[in-house]
């Protein structure tokens, strides 16, 4: 529940310092910057764990093309990781200047852990670059190899939680009072693994559509077994992560709190609309896959990219609008200081 208007805001004031331009072109800098982010981010961090199980796969099954594929996987990983963190930026920097008195003090709590960011990300990459470059040398070492996969994706898939607390966190200012720092958190918000859940399964759906799309690709110029357990792959990950997410997303609502949750189950007609249409579109997009994973179509692939990529918009949008319901109580009393 949001504090009462009777008691004391525990949200500080905002910095004297207006926000350095037009706040509506922010809000949609933040929506449009986190869906670039996020889909660099789902290829990297589902890659890599892709990767790690394919070469596993192999390594039991004796099985060469999936320890190739697992290969490529690496490949991709050490691409796109880059790219996930540059387009990280700009999202982070506006979510700490749109919600200044918000952000600050929800990093300041979990603290060392957030310091420890940037050095998790470099311990993640190095580990991730031998586990890519070693691939061929290290053939007669499997165990050793893995064990460099194995480190190098487990912290990234730790470090998506440092984000997700940091947010949640951000959301309720009236549990600020008696944090304990990070390993507190994780379970003093209510919404963090619900969160955790619906980004893991997004992340393992785009991967599978990226996954396909490659092996299509590859496909043209001449069969090979590689691209075709790609393709298979690809599509099977898509369909059933998509078909986790029904289940996801409304975990995610009903641990919200009772006024942000009622706006978007009928309290109000635009944020029901929203989420009414997400989810629409992500039942159409279930069907869309499920025929695809019966067929290689590449019409159907098509169609099922550019209903995901809609969906992607919404729920990023729909993320946003969660925000200002959940801190609006807090910004009436403490409100943001805007430019004139």
């Amino acid at each position: 529940m949001p504090f009462s208007l009777k008691t004391e805001s525990p949200v500080p004031n905002d910095l004297g310092l207006a926000i350095p331009g037009n706040l509506p072109l922010f809000e949609v800098l933040i929506v449009v910057g986190f869906i670039l982010h996020l889909i660099y981010v789902n290829i990297t961090v589902g890659g890599a764990v892709y990767a790690v199980l394919l070469e596993i796969a192999g390594i039991r099954k004796r099985d060469a093309v999936a320890d190739k594929l697992a290969l490529q996987l690496a490949t991709m990983v050490a691409i796109h990781k880059s790219i996930a963190v540059v387009l990280g930026v700009a999202p982070l920097l506006i979510i700490s200047t749109i919600y200044t008195q918000f952000f600050y003090p929800s990093t300041i709590m979990i603290g060392k852990w957030w310091l420890m960011l940037i050095p998790l990300l470099i311990i993640s990459f190095l580990l991730l670059y031998v586990y890519k470059f070693m691939w061929d040398k290290w053939q007669n070492r499997k165990g050793l190899h893995l064990v460099f996969g194995i480190s190098g994706t487990a912290i990234l898939l730790f470090v998506p939680l440092l984000f997700i607390t940091n947010v949640a966190s951000m959301l309720q200012p009236e549990l600020w009072d008696g944090s304990k720092g990070f390993w507190d958190s994780l379970f003093r918000y209510p919404t963090i693994w619900q969160r955790y859940l619906h980004f893991m399964a997004a992340g393992f759906a785009v991967i599978g559509m990226y996954m396909f799309w490659w092996g299509k690709r590859k496909s043209r110029r001449g069969d090979d077994p590689v691209y075709a357990l790609a393709r298979k792959f690809g599509k099977g990950s898509a369909f059933l992560f998509t078909l986790l997410q029904l289940i996801a997303g409304p975990l995610l609502l009903l641990s919200m709190n009772s006024e942000v949750r009622s706006s978007f189950l009928g309290g109000s007609f635009f944020h029901t609309s929203l989420l009414g249409t997400a989810i629409v579109l992500a039942v159409a997009l279930v069907v869309l896959l499920y025929r695809l994973y019966k067929a290689d179509s590449r019409r159907l692939f098509l169609s099922s990219l550019v209903v995901l990529l809609v969906i992607m918009g919404l729920m990023s949008w729909i993320r946003h609008e969660v925000r200002e319901l959940y801190l609006a109580p807090y910004m009436e009393e403490v409100s943001r200081t805007l430019r004139k």
